[in-house]
């Protein structure tokens, strides 16, 4: 078993397509299907399903497909760790994140990191939370930024800052009249929600259903921009992060403040234990989280 063989099955399934694997390790597209089957030969078994235009892991492809992620990944990683070591400030930095991190909390983080590092390539992948561990766990990403989960015993979470979540109406809306708003008073309004599955969506359930109240839920997003626009519409409220709001101009919503039922949004940073952090690497993490060198200790 040869390491260009498991690049090229790596490569192959990262990628989706032996054509942009073949690119990738700057060899012929047959060269890395014949890698593919002297390993399927080797291994005895079969790696992919080949039925249909789209080739697809078998069940002992995705066991190897995880068994190897980390070897492949440590390995290239070996020319960023020389790079770090001769003072050359040139590499990839590979970040998935939730698409609530990319679109407000990454944008002056990126800023100020790529003035610093014009030289760093920055690979950024919108992900859900449960794939973003499963990318820190197999090695596919140097850093993930998620909500607070369960993770494996590989990786450290370091958390951010919490994040405040606030009730948002439209203009003039009765609730915005209120001094107090309480959970009775907001299920008497239609409700926007993000859809199933994604944090704050779980946390105004759990409140909810201890309190026993049944909110009246007439749409499900994904994202705080279009929850938003339909919220300034007046078509129902909302509870959001706060840190969401911008850039909105906030003279088109009402914001209330909710901590006292919601809580705070809290987000991390995922990365492998034992893996090499570069300088580019900790600059990056030094701008989410300016106490880092605490945390590491």
């Amino acid at each position: 078993m040869e390491i260009q063989q498991l690049k090229g099955f790596y490569y192959s399934t990262k990628l989706g397509s032996l054509t942009r694997a073949a690119e990738k390790l700057s060899v012929t597209q047959s060269a890395v299907s014949q890698q593919i089957k002297s390993l399927e030969s080797e291994l005895g078994i079969q790696l992919f399903n080949r039925f249909g235009p789209k080739k697809e892991l078998t069940p002992d492809g995705k066991l190897f497909f995880e068994l190897i992620s980390p070897i492949i990944q440590e390995l290239d990683s070996l020319k960023s760790t020389f790079e770090d070591m001769k003072g050359n400030e040139k590499g990839l930095l590979t970040i998935a994140a939730t698409t609530f991190m990319i679109m407000n909390l990454l944008p002056p983080v990126i800023k100020q990191y790529t003035e610093k590092y014009p030289n760093v390539q920055l690979e950024i992948m919108e992900r859900r939370w449960n794939e973003i561990v499963r990318l820190a766990h197999v090695g596919e990403i140097d850093f993930g930024l998620t909500p607070v989960t369960k993770i494996s015993s590989n990786l450290n979470f370091l958390l951010l800052e919490p994040i405040d979540r606030v009730l948002i109406t439209s203009i003039g809306h009765p609730l915005s009249r209120k001094t107090h708003v309480t959970l009775e008073d907001i299920v008497k309004y239609p409700m926007i929600t993000y859809e199933r599955g994604l944090v704050t969506r779980g946390e105004f359930d759990r409140v909810m259903r201890e309190h026993g109240l049944q909110s009246n839920i007439i749409m499900e997003a994904t994202n705080a921009e279009t929850i938003k626009r339909y919220v300034e519409m007046g078509i129902g409220i909302s509870i959001i992060p706060k840190m969401a709001l911008f850039p909105t101009k906030t003279t088109r919503l009402e914001v209330i403040s909710i901590n006292r039922y919601f809580g705070k949004s809290q987000y991390g940073v995922l990365l492998r234990k034992g893996k090499h952090i570069t300088r580019w690497s900790r600059h990056f993490l030094e701008l989410l989280i300016p106490d880092l060198t605490e945390r590491l200790k």
